[in-house]
């Protein structure tokens, strides 16, 4: 359950401070990147709880179920609290066995009780109890891979004419969790687009307009209504979102340092979900890291 050394980078962040991995069957981790397994188990032990956990304060037990679904975690003397918090700096898995790797980002966590009992001993029964000083609590984490081989997308936003405003991107910045939030959004190349791949945001229209948040798509295209009300069908995908410049400030990759480090690409007109060329992410992405 430790981070390789080997592994202990991965581009632009430091995988120890915020992942570890775990070793599974290589079916699974192609199960992974097929998105047949969305929710995966992490058993806790002595060697990764603190990786995982925060705030820990008392002795912990666990009874693994099979993987890769919930692990149940038995916490003692706690009157049916759940006793720890998962570590805000967790955002990321790396799955491997060999040289198979496949790095996952963690898109939400599942918190249910189970059965509660009064613990009686190391190796002795439990005896389930409504009033028990022990519980045993379900716990499952939402994952999304990131693909080696993932496209990268344009989507655009003019506030002065889009359904989200901007209240309501000042609304997202506020209640994000885990420093992300969710929404969904047209995109007008939709034929290879896929769950995985990754996406920047682009502001246009004002004087705020450049890169103002990024992410992955969390679906495959669906079709929906206009979201501008038209009768015509439009193509939309789910996006997990991160990175969000400050509400009312100029962005650090603003059109204008756009169009003069990578003066190939319009940057500033065209539709929303445009297919970027691989060329210009590679130099979206050494322009990111600069900034």
């Amino acid at each position: 359950m430790l981070i390789p050394e080997n592994m202990s980078k991965d581009k632009d962040f430091d995988i120890n401070d915020c992942s570890f991995a775990i070793g599974l069957e290589s079916e699974v981790i192609e199960r992974v990147r097929k998105g047949d397994i969305t929710r995966l188990m992490m058993d806790i032990g002595e060697d990764n709880q603190n990786f995982l956990l925060e705030n820990v304060d008392g002795h912990l037990i666990l009874i693994t179920e099979e993987t890769p679904t919930t692990y149940h975690g038995c916490y003692l003397y706690n009157n049916g609290e759940f006793p720890y918090v998962i570590k805000r700096s967790l955002q990321f898995l790396v799955l491997w066995n060999g040289n198979d790797k496949c790095l996952v980002r963690i898109l939400g966590i599942n918190i249910e009780p189970g059965k509660r009992f009064h613990y009686k001993g190391a190796g002795e029964s439990m005896v389930e109890d409504p009033n028990g000083d022990s519980c045993v609590w379900q716990v499952q984490f939402d994952i999304l891979p990131i693909l080696a081989d993932a496209k990268t997308y344009l989507m655009r936003w003019n506030p002065s004419i889009s359904s989200l405003t901007e209240k309501d991107y000042e609304t997202w910045v506020e209640n994000m969790q885990n420093g992300m939030f969710f929404t969904n959004w047209s995109i007008r190349e939709w034929e290879e687009a896929r769950r995985g791949d990754c996406f920047y945001m682009m502001r246009v229209g004002d004087d705020k307009a450049g890169i103002v948040f990024n992410g992955q798509f969390i679906s495959d295209p669906y079709p929906d209504e206009d979201w501008n009300g038209s009768t015509k069908r439009r193509m939309y995908v789910d996006m997990v979102c991160t990175n969000p410049v400050k509400p009312g400030e100029v962005p650090l990759l603003s059109l204008n340092t756009l169009q003069k480090t990578i003066p190939g690409f319009n940057w500033a007109e065209g539709h929303s979900g445009v297919l970027l060329p691989d060329e210009v992410v590679d130099e979206l992405a050494i322009l990111c890291k600069e900034e």
